[in-house]
């Protein structure tokens, strides 16, 4: 998972200025940043240099920290 969208906003940037700038097709961007792929390791390298930050600044584990399933809680509890 990553966080590019995040990012962009939080810096006024677009969806399409990121992919103008690393010369992709905006379906591609926009596919990223909302987590239906993901980037190649190089490629958000590259993200990062545009929107300088560290490459693990955009990277997130998944997980809905305070939202959801205490860690205590399973989905069995609800059957």
């Amino acid at each position: 998972m990553n966080c590019i969208k995040a990012v962009l906003k939080s810096q006024g940037r677009s969806q399409s200025w990121l992919a103008d700038q690393m010369g992709l097709n905006y379906n591609t961007v926009n596919g990223w940043c909302n987590n239906r792929n993901q980037p190649y390791l190089s490629d958000l390298v590259k993200v990062a240099g545009l929107l300088e930050v560290a490459p693990a600044d955009l990277i997130t584990d998944g997980t809905k920290k305070g939202k959801g399933l205490s860690e205590t809680q399973t989905l069995y509890n609800f059957a």
